[in-house]
């Protein structure tokens, strides 16, 4: 006999542990093999740290069901170890879910809402997301814009539209910003190419209009789409003399991706050789159709040179932006994006800001990207020094520690520690996963790891654009540096093939590749990786069931007919019969039933199916029969035959889909 326990006299009776906390037997028994307290034959008392242990069990649980009963608020984005204290859980059973819906993640990764509410649904909890609680954290673009579009529409006010001015390069932009404002920014720039995005503001009937130039070159693309984003209207300066171009295309595809509307100017019509009706006519073809054409863009035509058709370019902005009033609140800390900085010799780091929301005031503490400052001057877009900048104001700020970069949020904060701290929190990408149901799609999994996040946003936006809709995208990882283990591990998990580009791949990181079996594939130019990817998504995409026919026999005798196998003599009535065929039995004299096939939805002459084992000719094994020969059959498949049905002789083709680029055109006639 084992040796018993000795208990103190502080012991608590069971049968008193019971009454108290309302429990029977089988109950306690199930909460002490929980919290691993074996229980002697016979005992009838707890110590004092076993019944402490069942009340805090108790206690859990009756908290997490409390929880269970309530709607718990979560950030757009939000920690792993966060979440599992929001939902008050081990961070192990967090990520024991994230890993088995093929999410590899730490304690400091970062979940987007939907993500992390799949999470909480899977353990049992409702959740709803709570925007307000994202400022706490430092603000990424995609954070911003989930700020700005959850703003208590109550507490907004009508803030100026911010206009971007894109098109190919050369077409005047920048010249129709100068006859707008009355400067002459152009005759300064490198080769008359607007180098950045510039920022101006005017005032039109009393009201003021931000604009936002961009430049048109291809070697600015990246530029020119965050020229979009930050706008309410886009302005398409086309040239009257040269139409539209790759950079024009590309431009209202910037422009459509950001659900931006698109007014259009048609500028140089004081050129002899312009030609408006041709570029309505190109403009028709990109979907922009001019309303006197019966479409519903705006199409002005100006010449910026001789300032001809301003004030009807003017005109049309303020009444697309009255359609959809842009608004904002103003009495609140200010958000805005870095659309340019630069150091100078002088000044030191400047950023230029457009501010969304809120008000930017000296004195301010900010967060821009991973710099932090005070803000110690303010300079509007004529370099005047200002106090303060409201929603849809470009504005310059002196007093950050470093240059941010273009793109960066700016994000007034309470004092310098907080800002420190914000920086000091920037995360990797957002983990996210889908609650989507399989749907038969095969999915191409990918790790893509980049040199530079410019490269990163490249590679992402390429391959999503590539993506058709029979095969399901999964990007499980995207981010900069070096490919190590856990971006490896990562894969593992996903199934996921690891796309490096101009980065590399540590020797142990290799070697741990080879074990889990996952692909590495590396990359240095953009064209090659997507061709790749081409060639995975190849071949994912469905295979079809073709079926070709070959002919026709009819059934002279049969031989033998069970409902699984049957042997028949006949004549190859047209084309021709082999074996390994399929063939479809029907019966002529049911063929008259067609109003019984319309209202049953089926074929009435259809008996059954199967296919050819073996064929004789003259007691003579063959493979292959013409039309006009007389053979005997083997026939393996259902329905049952008889003299007189007409066999269909097909065979099918296994054919896999083709991308929609790799599709042959079809002839006109």
């Amino acid at each position: 006999m084992g040796k018993l326990k000795i208990r103190s006299k502080n012991n608590i009776k069971i049968v008193d542990l019971l009454q108290d906390l309302r429990l029977s037997e089988s109950e306690l028994f199930r909460i002490l093999k929980e919290i691993n307290v074996r229980m002697e034959e016979g005992q009838k008392n707890l110590d004092q740290q076993e019944a402490a242990s069942v009340r805090r069990f108790l206690n859990e649980q009756r908290r997490r069901a409390e929880l269970k009963s309530l709607q718990i608020g979560l950030p757009s984005i939000i920690k792993v170890q966060a979440l599992a204290k929001r939902l008050e859980l081990p961070v192990g059973e967090v990520l024991s879910i994230l890993l088995r819906n093929g999410v590899m993640a730490t304690l400091n990764d970062d979940l987007d809402y939907d993500t992390a509410a799949i999470i909480a649904a899977d353990l049992g909890y409702s959740t709803k997301e709570d925007v307000e609680e994202l400022e706490k954290d430092f603000l990424t673009p995609e954070k911003l814009d989930e700020i700005l579009k959850k703003e208590k529409t109550e507490e907004q006010v009508a803030r100026p539209p911010v206009v971007t001015i894109m098109g190919h390069v050369d077409h005047g932009k920048t010249t129709l910003l100068d006859a707008i404002r009355s400067t002459h920014v152009a005759k300064g720039e490198a080769g008359g190419i607007t180098q950045a995005i510039s920022s101006y503001q005017t005032d039109y009937k009393d009201r003021t209009i931000t604009f936002v130039d961009t430049p048109g070159h291809e070697t600015f693309k990246f530029m020119r789409k965050r020229g979009a984003s930050l706008a309410d209207i886009a302005i398409l300066v086309v040239a009257a003399d040269d139409g539209v171009k790759p950079q024009t295309k590309e431009a209202v595809s910037h422009a459509r991706e950001a659900d931006v509307p698109i007014l259009v100017a048609i500028n140089k019509i004081d050129k002899e050789s312009a030609n408006l009706e041709k570029v309505k006519k190109e403009l028709s073809d990109l979907g922009l159709q001019p309303e006197e054409w019966g479409g519903k863009t705006v199409v002005v035509p100006v010449s910026a040179l001789k300032k001809k058709g301003i004030d009807e370019l003017l005109e049309m902005v303020l009444l697309t932006a009255d359609i959809d009033q842009p608004k904002a609140v103003v009495d609140r800390p200010a958000l805005g994006t870095v659309i340019e900085s630069r150091l100078d010799k002088n000044l030191g780091p400047l950023a230029t800001v457009l501010i969304h929301t809120g008000t930017l005031q000296t004195g301010d503490y900010v967060v821009a990207g991973k710099t932090t400052g005070r803000v110690r001057k303010l300079m509007d877009w004529r370099n005047k020094s200002i106090s303060s900048a409201g929603p849809s104001t470009p504005v310059t700020i002196i007093g950050l520690s470093d240059v941010p970069s273009a793109g960066d949020v700016v994000q007034v904060v309470e004092e310098t520690s907080e800002a420190r701290t914000k920086v000091a929190s920037r995360r990797a990408p957002v983990k996210k996963l889908t609650s989507g149901e399989d749907d038969g799609r095969q999915v191409l999994a990918l790790v893509i790891i980049a040199d530079a996040h410019g490269s990163l946003e490249a590679i992402t936006q390429t391959v999503e654009a590539m993506m058709p809709p029979d095969v399901k995208l999964s990007i499980v990882r995207a981010d900069v540096g070096t490919v190590t283990d856990s971006d490896v591990l990562t894969a593992a998990a996903g199934d996921a093939i690891v796309y490096a580009f101009n980065t590399t791949v540590s020797g142990m990181s290799r070697k741990l590749a080879d074990k889990e079996g996952v692909e590495i594939k590396m990359f240095d130019v953009i064209y090659h990786l997507s061709e790749d990817v081409r060639l995975e998504i190849e071949k994912r995409l469905p295979v079809d069931i073709v079926r070709n026919d070959l002919g026709k026999l009819k059934v002279l005798r049969v031989f033998f007919s069970t409902p699984k196998k049957k042997i028949v003599g006949g004549e190859v009535t047209q084309g021709k019969v082999k074996v390994g065929a399929r063939a479809i039995i029907r019966r002529p004299s049911l063929s008259n039933k067609k109003s019984l096939v319309a209202a049953r939805g089926k074929d009435e002459s259809l008996i059954g199916e199967g296919e050819i084992k073996e064929m004789q000719r003259e007691k003579t094994a063959i493979t292959a029969a013409q039309q006009g020969d007389q053979i005997g059959l083997t026939i393996e498949g259902k329905g049952k035959i008889k003299e007189g049905d007409i066999l269909d002789i097909y065979i099918e083709e296994k054919v896999r889909r083709q991308m929609e680029a790799d599709k042959p055109k079809r002839q006109t006639t």
